[in-house]
Parts: structure tokens; sequence; C-alpha cells
């Protein structure tokens, strides 16, 4: 009892800590510059052992001043802003925790702390069904960052993720164990409201670095391991290196480039670069072209990023936009037993058992029946679904043909071709990951439609008689039996022989997620390679 009144009359701290990789043995070899901090002792007898540093910078004006000043008749009071940093280090077992007041985590060395300390102390201390906020990015873009905060504390099925897709970067939530802390958020850092005093500190360290080490989130968080950004700026270099050696040795088996947003074909002439002495447009991204652009021996991570893929308006001679060449790099590897991927200019960690699944399950999918002409190389898609369908009274062209889903204001593409043996045929170039997934996630929206709306259904059929009237009669009325259509994913792409694997990694992990879905909801799926001539 008087344990829980002594806890009782302790304060809420709020605390920020990171952790400092085992390398670096001393607090001095974490700071950026040691010589612009001050060294302050820490007492002896507080149950740790600890070292504290400060730095302190001359107190400014606030910068809004300067605009406000002239439109005032009388003079502003001295109102500066202080801007103090600080970190304190605390030893536990043989690593450092270390604690940042004010700005102190720009006192550290990039390199110095573990980069997901934050998000596993929490996934290993949270409830589970007590998760406040979860922030999250998504592998398909460089620039979608989403926070999703509940208005009280749910699981995380709540938060309405595909955690194929969007990888948590921060989570908050309430502990199991309300002696832990109040409320912990991480994600590099851990951030935590927790009633401690001084002489709790040692003991609240230890109790962090064990959250950290433990392997409890498999349970409840077992996604944790299959997908994450890299942040770690040694790794990144480490892999940058790996990137360069791969494109100088000509060996380009599991690199390509790509552009990183979806191209309307309609206004773009093609893609050149920035280091062609007369740019050449063209449909296709290939290093070979690049570097025969370039001279090699001046061949850095650098360049990559200085260097330029224009995209090329049919109307004018402004590009419609353009990318690092870094950014358009697709580029799969290992590195200590560990698979990553570059993608739209960020490297992701893979879990090498969660790919070698993802392998398997691709291997899995059925090569379709069907038969399809070549593409040529700068061939539109829709010039090519058109010529498809000329080409048979067995192919209805839907492409461009929406169709309303019911209680929905918006339209969606059935598919490109449908068949006369009820396939519904997803015609896409290889490109970027994000453009293969956006077909495969259309494959599985208009097949769902198709099964539960009786008036997509209806509409669908319309289309279809449009194209191709014998046809017609394949749509029934009624709910259909899934069995007896077929969604077929067709990718235009050069012959390789290490198809489909030579899809990008996230493209073949949203196309098995495609497959499973249709295959509960009773669908043939097939996975069909279009040459490219």
């Amino acid at each position: 009892m008087a344990t829980k009144k002594a806890q009782s009359r302790k304060r809420v701290r709020h605390l920020t800590a990171l952790l400092i990789k085992s390398e670096f043995k001393s607090p001095k070899d974490c700071l950026k510059d040691p010589a612009s901090v001050g060294q302050i002792g820490v007492k002896r007898g507080l149950g740790f052992t600890g070292e504290f540093y400060v730095q302190s910078k001359r107190a400014r004006s606030a910068a809004w001043m300067g605009f406000v000043a002239p439109m005032l008749e009388g003079r502003l009071p001295e109102l500066k802003n202080d801007n103090i940093s600080a970190v304190l280090f605390v030893r536990v077992q043989k690593r450092w925790l270390v604690f940042t007041q004010g700005h102190g985590r720009n006192l550290l060395k990039v390199d110095c702390f573990e980069r997901d300390f934050g998000i596993k102390v929490v996934l290993n201390s949270v409830d589970p069904k007590q998760l406040r906020s979860v922030d999250v990015r998504s592998v398909e873009s460089l620039t979608t960052q989403t926070r999703k905060q509940l208005s009280r504390n749910s699981p995380m099925t709540a938060f309405a993720l595909n955690l194929h897709q969007d990888i948590p970067r921060v989570i908050a939530g309430k502990p199991i164990d309300e002696a832990f802390a109040k409320l912990i958020a991480g994600s590099d850092s851990l951030s935590l409201s927790a009633k401690l005093e001084v002489e709790d500190l040692g003991a609240k360290c230890e109790e962090l670095l064990a959250a950290y080490q433990s392997n409890a989130y498999r349970e409840h968080f077992p996604w944790f391991d299959q997908l994450r950004a890299v942040r770690d700026p040694s790794v990144i270099a480490s892999l940058s290196t790996m990137l360069l050696e791969t494109i100088r040795s000509k060996k380009h088996d599991d690199l390509h480039l790509a552009p990183p947003d979806i191209i309307d074909w309609h206004e773009s002439s093609g893609l050149s670069f920035s280091t062609e002495a007369e740019p050449t447009p063209r449909h296709e991204l290939r290093m070979e072209e690049y570097l025969r652009t370039v001279d090699e021996d001046e061949l850095s991570f650098e360049k990559l990023k200085r260097d330029v893929v224009r995209l090329h308006d049919t109307r004018s001679e402004v590009p419609l936009s353009k990318w690092s060449v870094f950014d358009t790099l697709v580029f799969e590897t290992e590195l200590e037993g560990k698979v990553y991927v570059l993608s739209g200019g960020d490297w992701f960690q893979v879990d090498k058992t969660f790919a070698d699944g993802v392998k398997t399950k691709l291997g899995q999918i059925p090569a379709s029946k069907l038969v399809l002409p070549p593409a040529g190389s700068e061939q539109h898609e829709d010039d090519y679904n058109s010529q498809v369908a000329k080409t048979s009274k067995n192919y209805a062209l839907m492409d461009r043909r929406n169709v309303f889903v019911d209680g929905s204001k918006t339209r969606i593409e059935v598919c490109d071709l449908f068949t006369k043996d009820c396939q519904f045929v997803h015609v896409k170039r290889k490109t970027r990951s994000a453009t293969l997934s956006h077909l495969f996630a259309q494959g599985v929206v208009s097949a769902d439609s198709f099964w539960m709306d009786r008036e997509y259904r209806s509409h669908t059929r319309n289309q279809v008689v449009k194209g191709q009237p014998a046809l017609g009669t394949l749509i029934p009325d009624a709910r259909p039996d899934p069995s007896k259509f077929e969604v077929v994913f067709a990718i235009i792409t050069k012959r390789k022989s290490n198809w489909p694997r030579s899809l990008p990694f996230f493209s073949q992990l949203n196309l098995t997620h495609a497959h499973d879905r249709l295959m509960r909801m009773g669908y043939r799926v097939s996975l069909l390679r279009v040459d490219e001539r």
C-alpha cells in the first residue's frame, strides 16, 4: 500500500529516448561536434551511470517580428527565443540510452542510434487492443504519408490498413502495464509519459532495453518483420555501394528503370535522359541506354541523383515531369542475409522468409492459356487493346468504358478485353510497381462489383454488346457463379527467362495478394506475359 502511495506522489514525466548502437562505446563518439557542447557531471549514487551534454545558442528574436514591426505604431518588447539543446546518456548493461531535451537529437551523429528502437519497444509493450494512432507511408509512393488517429483506443484492425502496401512508421498506444508508462509512441525514438523520479531512471532504462530486445511483438504484430523502410545511414551507404557495383558490372537482371509516377501517354511523346546530346523520346527506360550517354568512370551516387529523366509533352517543349535517374531505379539485392528493395527513391528491407514465400506464391499462379499477339515497344496500351479487339469476334473491347458501381459516384473500368471464354483481361505495360499494383487492385474491385452488384452487371453487359453483341449473353442478370469466369492479368514486357520473378518485388507482393482475394471469391485467376517486340 505504501508503494502505491509513493507511486501516486510521483510526477508524470514526458521523456524521449534513443538507443545508441552497440559499436559506439562512448557518448562523445556519438556527438556530431563535441567541441560545440559543454559537459556537466552527473551525481553519483543515483543508481545509474550517466553523462550530460548541453549546447546553448545565442537567443534570437522570433522570425515573425521583422514582418510585424513595420506595421505597428509602438515598439515591440525585447522578445527572444532561447535555443537550448541537451542530451543525457545513461549506461544500461553494455549499451547507452540517450534522453534528448529540446533539439538534443541534432547534437547526435545521424548513424549512432538504432532506427527501430522506439517502434519495437511500443510493439513489445503496448496493449494490442489499446492503440491510439498510426503513421504510415505507402511503399508505392514517395510522398504519401498518412496519420490515422482514432477517437478511442482500438486494435490495429480498426485503422483499416493494407499491410501489404502500408508501412507503419509511428505507433502510439497504452501499455499493458500502466506502471511501465501511461502512453508510449515510437518510431526511431521512443516517447513515453510515465510516473518516475530521478532515482527510477536506471531501472526504467533496464525496462526499455528489455522491451527492445523482446520478440513478444511477433504474436500480435507479425507483419513488422516482413517489410520496413530502411533509415539507417550506414546500411543505406552499403546498399548504395552495391547498387553502383551492379550498374558498372552490366549485370542488370535485378535492376531496371521505371518512372516513379503514372504516365498518361496521350499527353506525352516519351521519355529521355538529360545526358543525351540529342534527346530521343522512348516509352521504356533502359539502363544500357543511360550508360551509353555517360562516362562510367564518373558514375556516382551523386550523379544518379543529379541526372534527370524527362517526360516530353506532345504540345510543348517544356517537360510534363522530370525525375532524377536515381528515383527511377528499381533494384533488389541481399546484404548480410537480408533482402532489400529500392523503389521510388527509397530502400526497403524485406524479411527473406517472407520474400521467399511471396515468390513461392507467385509460382503457384497459373499461366493463362489465352494467346495474345506481341505489342510494339512504342505502342500505347489502348492502341494495343483496340488492335486485339479488331482481330477477332472473340474479344469485346472494354478499355476506357467505365461502369458505375452501385452506391458509388465513381466509375471503374470493368477490364480492357472481355473474351468468349468469360475472361476479364486487364492489360498493362510493365513500368513501375505502383502502375502494376493499380492493375491488380482494379481486377479485384471489378470482380467484386461484378459478383455483388446487379446494376453493375447490367452496365457491363451493355458495354460488351457495344463491342461484340454476341458476347452479351455471357453476362448473367442474376448473381453469377464466379468459377465460370477468369480474371487474366496481362503484362506487356520483354521476354525474360526468370518471368514472372522479373516483376518488381512489390508487384509480386500485390499480385499474390490480389490472387488470394479473387480465389476466395471463387474466380479463376491467371497471369499472361504479352511479349514486347
